[in-house]
């Protein structure tokens, strides 16, 4: 092998162990710290092995001392003393029985570097100081044994040329190691923005859901004659309704799952007629002209009445919401039977949506609006699915139509 070839044997042999260990981090949801030094020091003890088993010197038989350092210098940048002191007897056993270099110096070697240890704790030195030191500490050793181990085989030169080479090797591994070690953070970092992403989307969801009870609820309180009996049966069964709602999203979102569905017959009509009646003051202080279109005859499906009332309390809303422009306000509501299907059309004469965000509507936190938290649709389409049905969005300048495609009847629909 050429020098290039046996230095990158030689880093892969150092590094590859400790490449695991980052992976294994960076993809563990839930390592503690303990377990975290756990598989530093297994990491540090595997390069280790693989250097005194498989590692090559550079360019000569003499033993490459300072790169089999490598792990324990790694062990006292991260401060794990059980690893330093594993590491530091293995490599004295290791250098005495292979290449019989005096016990004592080798104790006293090991002990030097740790004294220096000492002293970077004590007196706060930095890595960059306490890398180099290392380093001329075992050099000095390492010259030393290799005049004892083999005097008439090796020349100055070839000497100071091996040491040069390892101290490289030596750099470059804990350069390879530290910039691992800052990707790992990075990707921490990042993992953290995300739990703190879905805690603000959490936080979205209860202020974009329940804004809309609350509005009607105010709504309505707004016009509450307190001595007019036919405001009391009339409003307060209403406002009742919508903070029962309110409370029901609240939970959802305490609990942080999945929207539970809660099935039961209903007759989709009705729900309809009930929730353009509590939009109604809405629609009248907006000055909408609202248009509704239902058959006589029930029509019954498996739903929950809370989840469905909340995606077209929502849908209206938006179209309410659309309306800004000069030209007479329309809002048409359209319930059609399909045999096995109901078919619910929301249809305005707004603003109308591009092509390009018609795409994007189902998207989480994507909103058209300056103040939209963009979970509305979002929401809505989730709850649409879970009654497996479908919502579609078509718009052009003229306006925007929703359609929402139920199961008449069953609980099953073919998407």
């Amino acid at each position: 092998m050429n020098f290039f070839e046996l230095t990158l044997l030689n880093i892969i042999l150092i590094f590859f162990p400790l490449l695991l260990y980052l992976i294994y981090v960076a993809y563990s949801s839930n390592i503690d710290k303990q377990e975290n030094n756990i598989f530093l020091e297994l990491a540090l003890f595997s390069s280790l092995y693989l250097i005194c088993r498989f590692g090559r010197n550079i360019g000569t038989e003499m033993p490459n001392v300072l790169i089999m350092n490598v792990p324990l210098v790694i062990a006292y940048i991260k401060k794990r003393h059980v690893g330093i002191l594993f590491i530091s007897v293995f490599l004295i056993f290791y250098f005495h029985y292979y290449y019989s270099f005096n016990l004592i110096l080798l104790v006293l070697e090991y002990f030097i570097t740790f004294v220096l240890f000492f002293m970077k704790e004590k007196k706060q030195w930095s890595n960059q100081l306490f890398i180099p030191l290392f380093l001329v500490v075992h050099s000095c050793f390492f010259i030393y044994f290799l005049l004892q181990y083999s005097a008439s085989n090796v020349h100055f030169l070839e000497m100071i040329s091996v040491i040069i080479s390892m101290i490289i090797v030596t750099y470059f591994s804990l350069l390879l190691f530290q910039k691992g070690e800052e990707i790992l953070k990075l990707h921490m970092t990042i993992k953290e923005l995300e739990k703190e992403k879905q805690i603000r989307m959490s936080l979205f969801q209860i202020t974009h859901e329940i804004k809309n009870p609350i509005a009607v609820c105010k709504g309505y309180l707004d016009m509450f004659d307190v001595n007019n009996e036919e405001h009391s049966r009339k409003y307060i069964p209403i406002i009742k309704e919508e903070i029962a709602r309110t409370l029901i999203l609240l939970q959802d979102f305490l609990s942080l799952q999945k929207i539970k569905i809660e099935k039961d017959i209903l007759d989709i009509g009705l729900l309809l007629e009930e929730i353009m009646t509590s939009l109604d003051p809405l629609f009248k202080s907006k000055m909408i002209e609202v248009s509704v279109k239902m058959p006589n005859d029930e029509i019954y499906m498996n739903g929950d009445y809370n989840r469905l009332k909340q995606v077209f309390i929502n849908l209206l809303k938006n179209s309410v919401e659309a309306m800004t422009n000069q030209k007479k306000h329309k809002l048409n509501l359209k319930l059609t039977d399909m045999k096995d299907k109901i078919e619910v059309k929301i249809t305005d004469n707004g603003v109308g949506i591009s092509a390009e965000n018609i795409k994007k509507m189902k998207n989480p936190f994507f909103s058209t609006k300056s103040n939209g938290t963009g979970l509305g649709i979002y929401l809505s389409n989730e709850i649409v699915k879970a009654h497996n049905g479908k919502i579609d969005f078509k718009s052009d300048k003229q306006g925007t139509t929703v359609t929402l495609i139920f199961p008449k009847g069953m609980d099953s629909f073919s998407k």
